[in-house]
């Protein structure tokens, strides 16, 4: 059967027009699909960056977390370095002793001592320079004198070195203070078996409120102790 010229380009514009609702179709599914797709990756940005903010937050804690442990660690070094224990035994190095004279050696300003008695150890206090102020308590008896526990010429040695000295025979303490920064305080007494042959024992304060109660406490006793006068010390050797 002939076909008109007409029909066949009605024919062929159905068949445009076909082609053309599929290829809508088609890229309706297509913008459908892109749609979705675009909408899952903005959610999973999302994600990513939330994932991203809570590494970075987590990242961030961590860091605090290592800055205040290494703030703690300096801390716990700095307490265990304002506390140290110290000892004298008959059988070993006398750290008492050692560490009054490396302490005296780096006084700058003010050296202050407390024992009842003193004749060891007077030696340390003559590399002083007159900057330093030097002041002592000790006990003043004449049966020590007697006895040999208190050494009147120790007394004069401390005397020609600009020390103070005060005398308390109710002291028994025994305390050395550096500079208002360092105290030392032990049962030992300055002497020979207290520093080097009895078992004694201490400790080195570095810690400044610490050592300013101390120093309260030297103080008091200091005020109510007794100028020594060098007529004092002529007239106890003529006893």
């Amino acid at each position: 059967m002939d076909v008109s010229e007409e029909n066949l380009k009605l024919i062929e514009k159905i068949r445009k027009f076909r082609d053309c609702k599929e290829l809508e179709e088609t890229l309706k599914l297509e913008n459908e699909l892109l749609k979705q797709e675009k909408e899952d990756y903005e959610e999973a940005l999302v994600e990513l960056s939330s994932e991203l903010l809570d590494r970075a937050d987590l990242l961030g804690k961590i860091k605090d977390l290592e800055a205040e442990n290494r703030k703690l660690l300096l801390e716990r070094k700095r307490i265990e370095n304002e506390y140290d224990f110290i000892v004298t035994t008959p059988n070993d190095t006398s750290s008492v002793y050692g560490e009054i004279r490396e302490q005296l050696s780096n006084a700058k300003k003010e050296v202050l001592v407390c024992s009842p008695w003193i004749t060891y150890l007077v030696d340390e206090f003559g590399d002083f320079n007159k900057k330093i102020n030097l002041k002592v308590i000790a006990n003043f008896r004449e049966e020590d004198v007697k006895s040999g526990i208190t050494d009147l010429d120790k007394f004069r040695v401390l005397k020609n070195l600009g020390a103070e000295i005060r005398y308390n025979n109710n002291v028994h303490a025994k305390m050395i203070f550096i500079d208002s920064r360092v105290a030392i305080i032990s049962s030992a007494n300055l002497t020979r078996k207290g520093l080097s042959v009895n078992y004694e024992a201490g400790v080195v304060i570095k810690n400044q409120e610490k050592v300013k109660t101390a120093l309260k406490f030297f103080n008091g006793v200091w005020d109510e102790s007794e100028p020594l006068t060098e007529k004092m010390i002529q007239g106890m050797n003529h006893k």
